[in-house]
């Protein structure tokens, strides 16, 4: 229940997905409820097949700064996913995470999407071993 919990603490409050279901509703949920997702999620986990609701997406395209408005290309799609499938997704990441950085599976020199750290770690630990930069 902790594992949901923080998850769900740590979502943005986004656009709800077609389900209409938001972060916000499932945070004021009665720990009953909580239960039962997390019982889903359980199930979800175990029998490796995701509810097809969780596969739907509504797609809004959004302009891009500067470009024209008649033109295709000038967008980029974005897609609102149910939020109980991107609950389920923050969990197996963060226990992913946990095991690959407790098994030293992911390189020192990978700065990218990591907590804590950024590409500027990179640059720091190359100055010294590579000399001055000009």
């Amino acid at each position: 229940m902790t594992e949901l919990k923080k998850a769900l603490l740590q979502a943005h409050n986004t656009s709800p997905g077609p389900d209409g279901i938001t972060y916000t509703i499932l945070r004021h949920l009665h720990p009953n409820s909580l239960a039962n997702i997390l019982f889903l999620f359980n199930r979800v986990w175990k029998e490796h097949c995701f509810p097809s609701s969780w596969r739907e997406a509504i797609v809004i395209p959004i302009l891009k700064p500067g470009k024209v408005a008649t033109d295709p290309l000038s967008y980029r799609p974005i897609a609102l996913t149910s939020c109980f499938c991107k609950t389920f997704e923050r969990m197996v990441n963060t226990r992913l995470v946990y095991v690959l950085e407790k098994e030293k599976c992911i390189s020192s020199l990978q700065s990218g999407f990591r907590k804590g750290r950024s590409t500027l770690d990179n640059l720091v630990f190359r100055i010294p071993n590579q000399g001055c930069l000009c």
